[in-house]
């Protein structure tokens, strides 16, 4: 990995979730295992450009200690202005190389490698796995990212096209731009209709629209990308004495949104779970992963039993379409997840479930709690959850109705309390100070306290800088007038010019301001 490749074209970088040290936690409970608590733990981050993925958790967990390590000295010295604007005492970023870094005897409870291990030599793959093996403490976690077969053939297709065509040229700018033109190229040449490769080539360009160009510039035109079958990668980490634990997402790992015969047939063609994972790669044509490593030392237990989540917190992650949604039982009712995807059911205790948890946004719920309040909402009326189920078996159906809406991505399972936010009817509301910071300077996104980078408008930026806890929602509204007459920012549904008071300005503003904080709280953008 040249150094001069991403110092003269710096990779965008943000905020992953699925590396959350909460959500790597987590999924090593499910299976089993005693792992660090976030809050008081170390992680090592392998590639980390300009920090943005390290950042907000440092921020986040004052009390543990984060190291970044990358190649680009363009990039380390980036995220350390950030760090120094900010006022984090407990990251480091450090320029330098993979092949000659030495933790020496620090461990680190988490050791993350998202976007780095297609994309390297294949001495540093081995460095990078043999990192995991050396630095990790005895119930650690290793994350690594890698472009995966055979969904990623097709991906490489462009990839290699792209390449050909881009060596004519010797500018870095130019050769992004003839990339892009000659997938436009292609897409325009190809009719879509009654084509495959025409449909692909048209699903390429409109993906191709969004990326940055040092996105491109690496994830295309690198000398160094190459993709694995599951298999290959975890045979390689076998050699260094590390197995496969599991992925973030648990409703990645599953078959149950299969039909009966798939998952039957592959029951008796999967000798173990690594050849399982295999072969849901074929069906699904995965294109890439994010894979959770453990010491070979350790016992998994692969079983989930349910009644686990006891321990754990809950959140939503779908909410009900109808504003007031029917949780009797035989009335239909649909939820939906952000993406768009929905799901019905006809269940009490499925619909009573999702409700409670999207009622108590923007926080989650620990099981005691939740179970106190479904047997609450499910009382009146007759139709009681003891009369389901049985009173001996509540908490059995329960934890069983929780695991399946786990499963199915509806419900987000956290083996801690996660950083907790103010709701909306917050006197003084507060940001972070990184929130400011990306307000003020990222043109794209904020990162939230989930660890996600949400897109952000410019009236929302401004109202951002403004929460510092000591304001109430008027003072915000007075400090917006006076940077609107300032000229600080302007209004897109009037202009500056159609105010001639502050009373109008601020007429117009508090509405807005309001409207603005309470979805900063269902963002999960608030503090407490």
């Amino acid at each position: 990995m040249p150094a001069n490749t991403y110092d003269e074209v710096p990779y965008p970088s943000s905020s992953f979730p699925q590396t959350h040290p909460l959500r790597l936690a987590t999924m090593a409970r499910l299976f089993g295992l005693s792992p660090a608590r976030p809050s008081h733990c170390r992680v090592l981050e392998l590639g980390c450009a300009d920090g943005a993925n390290l950042i907000p958790l440092a921020e986040l967990y004052p009390d543990s200690e984060f190291v970044g390590l990358d190649l680009s000295s363009r990039q380390i010295e980036a995220g350390r202005e950030v760090v120094r604007q900010v006022g984090l005492p407990n990251i480091r970023l450090e320029q330098g190389d993979l092949l000659t870094f030495d933790p020496g005897e620090q461990r680190y409870d988490f050791i993350i490698a998202h976007g780095l291990y297609s994309w390297v030599p294949d001495s540093v793959r081995e460095r990078i796995l043999a990192l995991c093996q050396q630095a990790l403490t005895p119930q650690g976690i290793a994350y690594i990212s890698y472009n995966t077969l055979p969904g990623w053939h097709m991906r490489g297709m462009i990839r290699h096209m792209t390449l050909y065509h881009a060596s004519q040229f010797e500018q870095t700018s130019e050769r992004v731009a003839q990339a892009r033109a000659l997938v436009r190229f292609l897409a325009d040449a190809v009719p879509a209709v009654g084509s495959a490769y025409g449909q692909f080539l048209q699903a390429e360009l409109a993906a191709m629209e969004h990326w940055q160009d040092g996105y491109l510039r690496h994830d295309l035109l690198e000398d160094d990308n190459r993709a694995f079958y599951f298999h290959e990668f975890i045979r390689d980490a076998r050699r260094h004495h590390l197995q496969y634990l599991s992925e973030p997402d648990l409703s990645s790992m599953l078959a149950g949104n299969l039909s009966p015969s798939v998952q039957s047939t592959l029951a008796s063609i999967s000798r173990d779970l690594i050849a399982m994972e295999q072969y849901m790669d074929f069906l699904r044509n995965r294109s890439f992963r994010m894979t959770l490593l453990v010491r070979d030392d350790l016992t998994l237990v692969r079983g989930l039993d349910p009644r686990l989540l006891r321990t754990f917190w809950f959140s939503a992650n779908a909410h009900p379409v109808a504003a007031a949604p029917d949780t009797r039982a035989d009335v239909r009712e649909t939820f939906r997840l952000a993406n768009g995807t929905t799901f019905s059911s006809e269940s009490a205790l499925f619909k009573t479930l999702i409700c409670l948890l999207h009622e108590a946004r923007p926080n989650g719920l620990r099981y005691e709690d939740l179970l106190a309040r479904v047997r609450e909402r499910l009382s009146p009326g007759g139709s009681t959850l003891e009369a389901v189920t049985g009173r001996d078996r509540e908490e059995e159906a329960v934890c069983q109705q929780m695991m399946m809406l786990y499963g199915s991505n509806l419900v987000e399972v956290l083996s801690e309390p996660p950083v907790v936010c103010s709701p909306a009817e917050v006197r003084r509301p507060r940001t972070t100070e990184l929130m400011k910071h990306q307000a003020r300077n990222h043109p794209r996104h904020v990162t939230n306290l989930r660890h996600l980078c949400v897109p952000i408008d410019g009236f929302a930026r401004q109202v951002i800088e403004l929460l510092d806890g000591k304001r109430d929602l008027a003072a915000v509204t007075a400090a917006l007038v006076q940077r609107l007459r300032q000229g600080v920012f302007r209004v897109q549904d009037t202009g500056n010019a159609a105010f001639e008071t502050d009373e109008q300005r601020a007429a117009f503003l508090a509405p807005r301001v309001e409207s603005v904080v309470t979805l900063l709280s269902q963002r999960h953008f608030l503090l407490a």
